[in-house]
């Protein structure tokens, strides 16, 4: 029988697996012997995007920078948010909810401008604090109005639909300058 300890662990495994599981393993390692294609496909491997909890078995690492002590390379993607980072972007929210709820209606711009923050970094706290129900938002587009009630907001959007100047007028050239040029190209009689 097994005589290592670990080959003593792998048989009491075994014993402790369900009936189908033991069954799907004998066929799927018959299968992969045999040149065939395995009858079960083996069981995909877990992914979790939360941390290692303290404690938890970790994985060994498979590269040989690891191996040798270096820190395992990092994922391409956003990178981690500093505590630094996230108290300033909470200022931020802050700052243009007091914009917001001081006014009686404001635009996205007009908010940038009285916090003194760039329209984008408005727009996206603006849009935070709009699903997190701190403030509303009447309107759309050229006319969306912020502010601290929905029907102030409705009010405000309302109001600047009313007061909106259309399209600028179009200058066309005088003709009274293009007479001027035809008549002294006409000889005089």
């Amino acid at each position: 029988m097994a005589t290592d300890a670990f080959s003593q662990q792998i048989v009491n495994l075994v014993r402790k697996m369900p009936d189908e599981a033991i069954l799907a393993l004998v066929k799927n390692q018959l299968g992969a012997v045999t040149g065939e294609a395995p009858l079960v496909p083996p069981p995909a491997p877990r992914r979790s995007r939360s941390r290692a909890r303290a404690g938890a078995v970790q994985s060994k690492p498979s590269s040989v920078a690891a191996k040798r002590g270096a820190a395992p390379k990092r994922r391409p993607g956003r990178p981690r948010k500093s505590p630094a980072a996230s108290a300033e972007r909470q200022e931020t929210l802050d700052a243009v909810e007091r914009v917001v709820k001081a006014s009686s209606g404001v635009s996205a711009s007009e908010v940038a401008k009285q916090a003194g923050i760039p329209q984008t970094r408005a727009a996206a706290a603006l849009k935070e604090l709009k699903l997190e129900k701190r403030i509303f938002q009447g309107g759309d587009r050229r006319f969306a109005r912020y502010a601290g009630d929905a029907k102030t907001a409705e009010q405000a959007s309302a109001n600047a639909r009313k007061t909106a100047a259309g399209p600028a007028p179009v200058k066309k050239p005088s003709v009274k300058g293009r007479k001027r040029v035809a008549q002294a190209a006409t000889p005089a009689k």
